[in-house]
Parts: C-alpha cells; sequence; structure tokens
C-alpha cells in the first residue's frame, strides 16, 4: 500500500474517532429509545396467553421463531429439486439442527457458556429438536416418495433410521410439561437416554453411506469433548480443594420446609439470583440425581457456606425433606457435589426503586438480591433507595410463612444505617379471617390481594421517597422483579407496560415457583420484627 493511502486512512480514522465521541452521547440515547420500543411493541406484550400445556407467546418469540423456521425453508431450496434431492437436503439439515442439542450433557453450563437465562437456553433447544423432528418426518416421506425398492428392517440403513426416528418423537413428547412434571429428574435422565439412543442410531445409519463426510462430524465431536472436559474440570476444582474434605450439606426441616446449608471445599463467588445443581449420594437413590435450587444467602465476594430454601415436591426434594432433621444441632453432615453458581444475575444497583413481587416459594429467589441491595445501601455502592417487598400468600402458612420469617427478620435486621432504612415489607394474605396488622414502620400484613396496579402506581409518582423542594432533582429507574406464578407474571407484564416511558423495567427472576406452591397450608401467624427505636 502506497503512503499516501496509508495515510488517507489514518486522517479518515482520526476524524472518525472524533465524531462517534462527539455523538456519543446521542448514540447512547438512540440505542435506550430503540430498547424502549422492543420492549413495549415487541418483548411485553403476549400474542397468545399462557395455557396448561404451551404459551405464552409473545411478538419478539413469534419473530425469532419464525425467523429460523423460514431460513431452513429457504435452504430446502424446494423449487427447484426432486423430492428425493429434498429429502437428502431435509436430512443433512437435520443433522445441523441437532449438533447445538448435543454441546453439553447439562443445559445450565450451556446458558451460561453464551449469556443466556436457563429459561431463554430452553425455548432455543426445544425449537431446534422440533425442527429437527419435522426435518426428518420430510426425509422419511421423501424417502418413501421416491419407492426405492422395498423398505427392509432387514437392511441397516432402514432398520438404524427406524430407531432414530422412533427416539427423536418420544423426546419431543416428554418435553410436555404435564408428562414431564410427576419428576423432574427421571423425565432428565429419560430425556438423555433416548438423546443417546438417537446418536447412536443415527451413527449407525450414516455409516452405510458411502460419500458421506466425517470429517464435520469429528470437528463436532472435538469441540463436544472440549466442552465436556471443561465443564468436569470446573466441577472438580469447585468440589474439591487439595487437603481438605468435599463439601458437606446440613439438611434441616421446619413443617413443609426444606432448609440445607452446605459449607464447600473451596469458597465461591455466587451472584444474587443465581442457583446451583445440587447432589447427595447417601440420599439420591440412583447415581448423578441432581437439583438445580437457587441460593438464598449473599455475601460479598467469595463465600464458605451456601443455604438454600427448598419446597418439597417430589424426587430428590423430597428425600430432602425425609432426611432432614428438626433441630440445626441434630443435622448429619453428607457429602455433597454441586455445579455452578449458574444463572444471570440482574443489574439491581443502577435503580432508585425495587419492586419485589413474590408468591409463596417465589420469596427465595427474592432473598439474595434483598440482602445485596441492603448491602449496598449500607456502603454507598448502589443508587437504590427504597425496596419494597409484595409478597402474596393464601393463608399465612405455618410450613412456608414461618421458614421464612427469620430469613426476613435477617433482612430487617440489617437494615439499619444512621437510623434510616429502605426496606418495607407488605404481606398480603388471601385467606378470612385475617386483619391488618403492621409491625413497626417497616412490615405489615394485610387482607386479600394486593392493589399491584396501585402499588405500582405510588412507586412511579416516588410517593415514600424524600426529595429535597430547592433542587430539581431527576426520578431514578424502577425495576419489578418478579417470581411468582404464571397468572402474576402475565398480570405484571400488562400493568409495566403503559409506564416503559416513565422508566419502569420488568424482570423475571430465574427462579420460579410453581402455580399451585401456595395451596394446602395451614393458618398460623407470622411474627416479624418492628422497626428499632
Amino acid at each position: 500500500i502506497e503512503a499516501v493511502y496509508i495515510y488517507a486512512i489514518c486522517v479518515s480514522g482520526i476524524f472518525a474517532a472524533f465524531f462517534l465521541i462527539t455523538f456519543r452521547s446521542r448514540f447512547v440515547q438512540f440505542v435506550e429509545y430503540v430498547n424502549l420500543l422492543m420492549f413495549k411493541y415487541v418483548i411485553i406484550p403476549q400474542i397468545l396467553r399462557r395455557h396448561s400445556s404451551f404459551g405464552p407467546w409473545t411478538l419478539a418469540g413469534i419473530i425469532v421463531n419464525t425467523t429460523y423456521i423460514s431460513a431452513n425453508v429457504y435452504c430446502l431450496e424446494f423449487w427447484k429439486m426432486t423430492a428425493t434431492e429434498v429429502g437428502l437436503r431435509a436430512a443433512n439439515l437435520a443433522l445441523i439442527n441437532m449438533m447445538p442439542l448435543y454441546l453439553g450433557p447439562h443445559l445450565s453450563f450451556l446458558a451460561d457458556l453464551f449469556g443466556m437465562s436457563l429459561k431463554s437456553f430452553r425455548m432455543v433447544h426445544r425449537s431446534a429438536g422440533i425442527v429437527s423432528f419435522v426435518l426428518v418426518l420430510l426425509h422419511i416421506f421423501a424417502v418413501i416418495a421416491g419407492g426405492i425398492g422395498d423398505f427392509s428392517l432387514r437392511v441397516p440403513e432402514n432398520l438404524y433410521g427406524v430407531v432414530g426416528g422412533s427416539a427423536l418423537p418420544l423426546l419431543i413428547l416428554l418435553s410436555i410439561p404435564t408428562l414431564r412434571k410427576p419428576s423432574y429428574e427421571l423425565f432428565l435422565r429419560i430425556h438423555q437416554a433416548l438423546a443417546v439412543l438417537l446418536t447412536c442410531a443415527t451413527i449407525r445409519h450414516l455409516s452405510s453411506i458411502s460419500h458421506f463426510r466425517w470429517l464435520y462430524v469429528y470437528i463436532f465431536v472435538g469441540i463436544v469433548s472440549a466442552l465436556l472436559v471443561f465443564q468436569c474440570g470446573c466441577v472438580v476444582f469447585r468440589n474439591q480443594t487439595w487437603g481438605r474434605e468435599f463439601a458437606r450439606a446440613y439438611i434441616t426441616r421446619f413443617n413443609d420446609t426444606v432448609r440445607v446449608r452446605i459449607t464447600v471445599s473451596r469458597p465461591v463467588e455466587v451472584k444474587a439470583g443465581q442457583y446451583i445443581n445440587l447432589w447427595i449420594p447417601s440420599i439420591s437413590w440412583y447415581i448423578f440425581q441432581s437439583h438445580p435450587f437457587v441460593v438464598t444467602n449473599w455475601a460479598e465476594g467469595k463465600q464458605g457456606t451456601l443455604e438454600l430454601f427448598i419446597q418439597p415436591r417430589g424426587g430428590l426434594t423430597r428425600e430432602l425433606f425425609s432426611h432432614g432433621t428438626l433441630d440445626t444441632r441434630d443435622a448429619v453432615p453428607r457429602r455433597a457435589f454441586f455445579s455452578g453458581p449458574h444463572g444471570i444475575s440482574i443489574p439491581v444497583v443502577e435503580y432508585e426503586t425495587i419492586l419485589m413481587v413474590a408468591t409463596g416459594f417465589g420469596i427465595a429467589a427474592q432473598l439474595p438480591y434483598l440482602r445485596k441491595l441492603i448491602h449496598g445501601y449500607q456502603t454507598c455502592k448502589t443508587r437504590t433507595r427504597r425496596v419494597h417487598l409484595v409478597w402474596q400468600l393464601q393463608s399465612l402458612a405455618a410450613d412456608i410463612g414461618l421458614a421464612a420469617e427469620s430469613l426476613l427478620n435477617d433482612a430487617l435486621d440489617e437494615d439499619t444505617l444512621d437510623n434510616s432504612y429502605i426496606l418495607c415489607i407488605s404481606i398480603y394474605v388471601e385467606s378470612e379471617g385475617v386483619a391488618k396488622v403492621p409491625f413497626g414502620q417497616r412490615a405489615t400484613i394485610y387482607p386479600g390481594t394486593a392493589d399491584l396496579e396501585g402499588i405500582l402506581q405510588d412507586e412511579v409518582t416516588g410517593k415514600y421517597i424524600q426529595r429535597l423542594q430547592t433542587v430539581s432533582e431527576e426520578r431514578g429507574k424502577i425495576l419489578m422483579m418478579v417470581s411468582g406464578s404464571g397468572a402474576l407474571r402475565d398480570h405484571l407484564r400488562a400493568l409495566v407496560r403503559p409506564h416503559l416511558n416513565d422508566g419502569v423495567r420488568l424482570q423475571e427472576l430465574e427462579f420460579q415457583p410453581s402455580n399451585d406452591s401456595t395451596r394446602g397450608w395451614n393458618f398460623c401467624w407470622l411474627r416479624l420484627k418492628p422497626r428499632p427505636t
């Protein structure tokens, strides 16, 4: 390259850099405006409401899936190929779409790797599986339509094709929530076993094709092997420190709740809202029976103890309950293994007001954020000036109510700085016979259901935040965090949308309780501590 061209490129680059620096603030404003429009008209609105087996579908989800399906249809090029050629193209596309499904044995690790929430990555995983299934069906129909000889199962190519083609629809069927609900662990192991069967059948089916290019398969196997070694190395690193024993789990139960305290071999940094996959060999009835649990405690930096607050339902959670002791002093230390921490932590420190909404066991997902916000307020590391926790219960239950009492009281005790506080707790009880009971200035029990629309309106207007009258102070942003039933989350989407221009944002946490997690409880009172004077 001549010196003149080099000089021209450098001068142009300098002027471009000055231009970008000058208009940087406007560019940031433009990005924020586009982001607001996306939330208001694409991400928040629901085109199809939530149903028992599917939904809800947002416009963003419909656009992404339509684009994905259209790309596969375009690659088929059925308008210029014969039926046999389309069938072969469909088989190749099915293999390509199935490859991301085999990147790792656990979706939590892959979700972290791609910077996605577990819920979003499961949607990607499910969409890729369904598209692969449709492409395999198209391949089968094309082979049958071609009518090349008799279709005999004595031919290995046909036999393994049928085996693989049978395993794929079973994988799709077992992904239906109704079928996998009885046992999370059993569903997961059957799902993985069918995936292994599909892999073996596909390899034997392709082995009979003389012109198949195995180089790409070898490259993919190398990538998967490297990811598997890296994941196993992370698990070993988390669970074992030279000269120290493995992690120990101490299990206690209170009525119908379970609390697990894990002392880890190597201190680990857990961000607010993250979860771990736990396996306790002495409790699980078969090997590698793990389950995801959100970590309810939080500390700045690394910590040597992880605390879990668990709702016993079935499988491993019911086994944990049966092995729990009533007194923490009688808890038996059990060897435990875990992976993680997994999940995305929401950046809450940039918001002036945090409105936390939970139903039932959803309180477990809010607790670490409570402690992080209170710690940030005390150390002047957050802009947050008000935290309002709204907890909806069907009754003041003896199980979850009293079990969470100490956790909430700990948060109230920590929220004291120069005789000021930012935390306010409102507990709403749907059962009859409950009267309004204030506990000091920071915690109140109300009868009935929460008027979330009115609560949100009060927070938007800044009713409870004192501002200087002599200074024109700009109102800060508001974050609504929800961990509750599907109906509640859908309701909050509708409430938040009109207030997006006011700086309100909605975030659904990684852990969401089941819709029936607040049913069948006995009546009992909570005893929250009043604000110390």
